[in-house]
C-alpha cells in the first residue's frame, strides 16, 4: 500500500510493479541456513533475521506465497539455499 501511495504522490500514472523474494530449503534446512549465514555475513547480526526467514516447510512456502499474492505482488522469486537439484522438485510439490 505504501509503495502504491508513494507512486501516486509522485504523479506517476498506472501502478508500480511489486516484486518480492524469499529463500527456501525443503531438504537440508541446516545446510541452507549455513549458506545464508555465510552469504549475508557482511550484514553482521542482521544475517540471523534472514536465516530465520528461510522457508523450510511446504506450509511455510504456501503461506509465504499466499501473503505476497494477497499484498498484490506481481512477481515473487523463490531462491533455493541448496544446490541440490531436487530442491526444485520439492518446491513444485509444495506449491501443487
Amino acid at each position: 500500500a505504501r509503495a502504491r501511495a508513494a507512486w501516486g504522490d509522485l504523479g506517476r500514472e498506472g501502478r508500480p510493479r511489486l516484486w518480492g523474494q524469499g529463500y527456501f530449503a525443503l531438504g537440508e534446512a541446516e545446510a541452507g541456513n549455513e549458506y545464508l549465514r555465510d552469504y549475508y555475513a557482511f550484514t553482521g547480526p542482521f544475517a540471523e533475521r534472514i536465516v530465520a526467514a528461510n522457508l523450510t516447510s511446504g506450509r511455510a512456502i504456501k503461506d509465504f506465497v499466499r501473503g505476497y499474492a494477497e499484498a498484490g505482488c506481481d512477481e515473487l522469486v523463490l531462491f533455493p539455499t541448496s544446490s541440490a537439484v531436487d530442491e526444485l522438485d520439492r518446491l513444485q510439490e509444495a506449491l501443487a
